[in-house]
């Protein structure tokens, strides 16, 4: 759905101006990321307030945001289906009840999964002067929360780790 949208908005914008910068393809992909952005941010206010807790599931989704930006990781084939399943994660992650140990040990399992396996390039990571560091920032993310001491933070962390293992049959760009 998102990706028919965003290709009939490029289309569009190429009709109006033919001569515009990039092709249909590039504006489809460039639009289908901001739509996957803002219908995860929507979703998860809404799925956040049926389940009673928007501030946290806004938690949740912006600290896997921060993290996914440097470390990178598996996309779902769908933008739809990425949207629908991440903001219904990001919502159901205040409902999961993490003790302070157990706070402790998924920021420090997310801490070593980002050690081993991070960046994982992704269409998300263009090439840039970061490219030596993003291994390094991601892992200064993650370690902020032995700072912080949020259990929301460690789920949504520990999440975008799990992302970042190679899977069979997952989309890795």
């Amino acid at each position: 759905m998102l990706e028919r949208l965003s290709r009939r908005i490029a289309n569009e914008l190429k009709r109006v101006d033919p001569d515009g910068p990039g092709s249909v393809e590039v504006l489809a992909y460039a639009i289908g990321i901001k739509l996957n952005w803002y219908s995860g941010l929507i979703l998860t206010i809404l799925f956040g307030w049926l389940l009673g807790d928007v501030i946290n599931a806004l938690l949740a989704f912006f600290s896997f945001v921060v993290l996914r930006k440097f470390s990178g990781g598996l996309h779902f084939r769908s933008l739809t289906v990425c949207a629908i399943f991440s903001a219904a994660l990001f919502a159901a992650i205040p409902l999961i009840h993490l003790g302070h140990d157990g706070m402790l040990l998924l920021t420090a399992i997310s801490t070593a999964i980002v050690l081993c396996m991070a960046p994982r390039k992704s269409k998300d990571l263009n090439p840039s002067g970061l490219d030596p560091y993003l291994k390094w920032i991601s892992i200064a993310i993650v370690l902020t929360n032995f700072i912080i001491q949020s259990p929301i933070i460690a789920l949504s962390f520990t999440a975008q780790a799990v992302l970042l293992l190679p899977w069979k049959g997952g989309e890795q760009q």
